[in-house]
């Protein structure tokens, strides 16, 4: 009898031994290197204007200090003025950017960024007060660079940064208006894509 409960107990430990090894090996390995998607929103308005610009990426994490992307600018505005020089004049502008970045993070949470970038920008306006209108477009290469305050963990990203145009063309999007380039303020959060759970061997 005792060897017979022996017998019992042995195999009923075999049994958990043997599932709890298959759980051990098909159990998920969280991805070193995560993929984020996210990017950031701008919505502005006031008196006579309103401005829509979103600015999508793509951002894959190599290591503690690099990340590398990619980043769409589209961002539309619209502007309706009435003064005694121009009369009623309305312009919309839109514009589209296709651009690649690097983020540097040289302490866990400060990043340098460098990011260059081709945008194309698209006007219609109209006097309505003399009835005659017009349109242009324009195309220019930017090289933004800045630095940033953001967090990242495998849960996903969140940051703000302050850069500036290098190039500074006059058609960039970024000086359109100015006598100086301008800076640009972005702010913007991610979350990882899981593209499939890591078996170990």
């Amino acid at each position: 009898m005792i060897k017979k409960l022996s017998l019992i107990a042995v195999f009923v430990f075999v049994h958990f031994l043997s599932n709890a090894q298959t759980t051990i090996i098909t159990t998920p390995e969280l991805n070193p290197h995560p993929i984020y998607f996210g990017g950031g929103v701008v919505l502005g308005g006031g008196s006579g204007s309103f401005q829509l610009g979103l600015n999508p990426e793509l951002v894959k994490t190599y290591n503690q200090y690099i990340d590398l992307g990619a980043a769409v600018n589209l961002y539309y505005a619209t502007y309706h003025t009435t003064s005694m020089i121009y009369g009623d004049y309305k312009s919309n502008n839109t514009q589209l950017g296709l651009g690649a970045f690097m983020r540097a993070w040289p302490i866990e949470q400060l990043f340098i960024q460098i990011q260059p970038e081709y945008n194309f920008t698209f006007t219609n306006a109209k006097n309505l007060s003399q009835g005659t209108s017009g349109s242009s477009s324009v195309s220019a290469p930017s090289l933004l660079a800045g630095v940033g305050y953001g967090r990242r963990n495998e849960n996903g990203f969140s940051y703000f940064s302050v850069m500036f145009d290098l190039v500074n063309s006059q058609q960039s999007p970024y000086r359109m208006g100015q006598l100086t380039a301008q800076p640009i303020l972005r702010a913007g959060f991610g979350f990882p894509i899981h593209l499939g759970a890591k078996k170990r061997p």
